[in-house]
């Protein structure tokens, strides 16, 4: 009698631990592109916020929703934003659009608000943020930020580093812009001098640090310096050609771009005659920028997907894709596209975004359309996730 209670004992221990985790709810037979690969068709488990289980195995759970036709994509990033408003956090997010890295704000206290705000509530992409951008006084932005902290004789690079990271940033910005714009001078800027010891000082602090510049001449010398990224691509016509020295630059010294050249497909008919006269003489067009983007991506150069979305300029929601557009006018792969609005944001700045993986929150988009078949269908959201929840 011992022995049989004693067998029976262990038997349901031994059997107990066979039996298959159960789970929150799973999505079945659902094709996956992770921010990385496309893993095909598999079973995806999520419990409470996270992604807890990928598998071709059957899992079981509480809720089982039908994946069959659908196509998973870890939530877009734009990795160039300037919010103004809690509006500009809601206006992509029904696109899939479920990340804003914010690249300056000229009011620290209120982008720390929304970052809180947006890292929960469902409607909002999740916002990352600078803080302020650094830059001397008078430079870019402080015309349009004018009680922001600047590098000065009475502000050191520490003392200005360390008041961001007091700010809890996410990363660092700096601003280097010395070109006449529109036929106004050039504004004062940083020196490279500056510029180096800046990323130098955050590097120590394990801070990326990305820098706005535009000018072959000026991305040359600050490249150098190791920046983790340019938040800006080439500008100006002036700089072409572009010798094949630069893109071995960029790849030698690790530094991602991010190249904001969707605006040049975005239509200027309402503009003023004179502006349209100076951007057509001055910058780039689109199928420039697209070649220059074709060599970055054929050399190596890992490209993110951003926008420089702001007030009267690029919108928060639409225009996101003309930018992936002007990427596939460079004749990059849809699968190479679509990593450039999702997991090469999360290797580029070591953030938890744009990839999909067990452990990660359950932020994604459940599409009705193949997006590396054939790109538009990115366009086709039937239900956004962020951390688990759906509205």
């Amino acid at each position: 009698m011992y022995r049989l209670l004693l067998f029976s004992i262990i038997a349901s221990i031994i059997f107990g631990c066979d039996e298959a985790p159960k789970f929150d709810y799973v999505i079945e037979k659902v094709t996956l592109f992770d921010g990385h690969e496309d893993r095909g068709t598999v079973n995806v488990a999520i419990n409470h916020d996270t992604i807890a289980a990928i598998s071709t195995n059957k899992l079981e759970a509480d809720s089982i929703i039908d994946g069959v036709g659908k196509f998973m994509i870890p939530g877009l990033v734009n990795a160039h934003v300037h919010a103004s408003s809690l509006e500009d956090l809601k206006a992509g997010y029904p696109l899939g659009i479920l990340t804003l890295l914010n690249m300056h704000t000229g009011l620290e206290e209120r982008e720390l608000e929304w970052k809180e705000v947006s890292k929960d509530s469902i409607g909002f992409s999740t916002l990352y943020g600078a803080g302020h951008a650094a830059t001397v006084p008078g430079g870019h932005p402080n015309q349009f930020s004018p009680d922001m902290e600047t590098i000065s004789d009475s502000l050191s690079i520490a003392d200005w580093l360390q008041h961001r990271i007091d700010k809890k940033v996410d990363y660092i910005k700096v601003i280097r812009e010395n070109h006449e714009w529109m036929g106004y001078p050039p504004l004062p800027s940083l020196s490279f001098e500056q510029i180096k010891s800046l990323i130098e000082s955050a590097h120590k602090q394990d801070y990326k640090v990305v820098v706005h510049a535009n000018t072959l001449a000026e991305m040359t010398q600050i490249a150098a310096f190791k920046p983790d990224g340019f938040v800006h691509m080439l500008d100006y016509k002036e700089d072409l050609p572009i010798p094949d020295s630069f893109y071995t630059q960029l790849v030698d010294n690790d530094i991602f771009v991010i190249p904001t050249a969707g605006m040049a497909l975005k239509s200027m008919e309402d503009a003023p005659p004179f502006i349209q006269e100076w951007v057509n003489n001055n910058l780039l067009n689109a199928e420039e920028r697209a070649l220059i983007i074709k060599n970055m991506h054929d050399k190596g150069v890992l490209i993110v997907a951003g926008t420089d979305a702001q007030e009267g300029q690029m919108n928060f929601a639409e225009d996101y894709f003309l930018e992936l557009e002007l990427y596939k006018m460079a004749g990059i792969s849809n699968l190479e596209v679509l990593k450039t609005a999702t997991g090469n944001a999360a290797k580029a700045f070591n953030l938890p975004i744009g990839e999909l993986k067990e452990g990660s929150k359950a932020t994604f988009v459940l599409l009705n359309g193949d997006p590396i078949n054939d790109l538009s269908n990115l366009r086709k959201v039937e239900k956004v996730w962020k951390n688990g929840k759906t509205k």
